[in-house]
Formats: structure tokens, C-alpha cells, sequence
């Protein structure tokens, strides 16, 4: 009888690497000047990462911050709904990435280095918080949809997919509430920072 040896599982945070290189990719991306230029004239590319392409309003920062994390969450939440979700996470993630690069490209491109502190109090502190809740959403997504997979490999013969998708929707909504709360710092911070831009 053979004997089977099961090698333990190394580099737990492999994964969580790899998701922050898919971020860092995006930022690269966003950076290049062809694409920062289109891209802070598109909400869809900038994303609102900087209040002053949001509007000049303490309620407009608020409102179209919020939004484009809103969007970027709903559309992680569909793809854990699918078994092959995962490419679709990690696209999101560099999607989310160059939102940041095309936001402070534009900032730098109209202040120069006087709009160092500009980015270091406004933008950065906001970008790396919505970062890590997009890196917190895709693993879900990642987990989401690797389960599916095994559920639908093994014949539909797990009974606890329900209370996985319970638990899926609660830690969504977690990051929904955060990401609320984000939005709400960033108008007050630029509210209170803004003679820095």
C-alpha cells in the first residue's frame, strides 16, 4: 500500500501578494501619460479618487466618492456569484489601481511638486484604505468562487452553500459600511485640508 504524504500548504500570503501586484499594475497602468490624460475626463478611469474631480462640493465629494466604491463592490459581489469569478476579481483590482494612478497623475499634472502634500493628505491616505477593502472584496470573490467550482465538481453534493452565501453577503456588507464611512472622511478632510490644492 502506497503511502500518501500531504505537503503543508506554504506561503498563505502568496495570494494576498499576488492581489496587491495586481493593484500596483493598475497604478502603473493609470500613470502612463496616454492613459492619465483620457482618464481624468472619465469618471469611469479616474474613479474619484481625487476630491477635486469630484466637484466642488463637500456633498459632491461625499455622494460620487461613495458611488464609485458602491459600484466597485457591487460588481465584485457578481463575480463570486460565478464559478469563474476569479479572473474577474483580479481584473477589478487593476481596474481599482489605475483609477489611483490616473487621480494623481492629474492632480500632479495640474501643481506640479507643489501638489506633493496635496496627494500625501488627500488623496494616498483614502486610495490605500479603498485599496485594501477592493484586495479584502476580491479574495471573497476568490473564495466565492473557488467554492462554486468545488460545489459543481462534486455533483451539487455540499449542503452548506446557503449558509456560505450568507456569510458572503454579511462580509459584503461590512465592506459596504466602511466604504461608507471612507466616503464620509473624505469630503471632511478635504473640507478641512483643501487650501493644499
Amino acid at each position: 500500500m502506497k503511502h500518501v504524504k500531504y505537503i503543508p500548504a506554504r506561503g498563505k500570503g502568496t495570494g494576498f501578494i499576488l492581489m496587491c501586484a495586481a493593484c500596483a499594475a493598475g497604478v502603473a497602468i493609470g500613470s502612463l501619460p496616454v492613459i492619465s490624460t483620457a482618464g481624468a475626463d472619465s469618471p469611469w478611469l479616474h474613479q474619484y479618487f481625487s476630491p477635486t474631480l469630484c466637484g466642488g462640493t463637500v456633498f459632491s465629494i461625499f455622494t460620487r466618492t461613495l458611488l464609485s466604491s458602491v459600484i466597485f463592490l457591487a460588481a465584485a459581489f457578481l463575480a463570486g456569484a460565478f464559478a469563474f469569478g476569479q479572473t474577474v476579481g483580479t481584473a477589478l483590482l487593476v481596474f481599482r489601481g489605475a483609477g489611483i494612478g490616473v487621480s494623481v497623475s492629474a492632480v500632479y499634472a495640474a501643481g506640479g511638486l507643489r501638489a506633493l502634500p496635496a496627494v500625501a493628505v488627500l488623496i494616498l491616505p483614502f486610495a490605500l484604505a479603498e485599496l485594501l477593502i477592493a484586495v479584502i472584496a476580491v479574495r471573497e470573490v476568490i473564495r466565492s468562487s473557488n467554492s462554486l467550482l468545488s460545489f459543481m465538481a462534486s455533483g451539487g453534493k455540499r449542503s452548506s452553500e446557503r449558509s456560505s452565501f450568507r456569510l458572503y453577503c454579511a462580509r459584503f456588507a461590512v465592506l459596504a459600511l466602511i466604504s461608507f464611512i471612507i466616503s464620509l472622511a473624505v469630503p471632511l478632510t478635504s473640507y478641512v485640508f483643501g487650501g493644499l490644492l
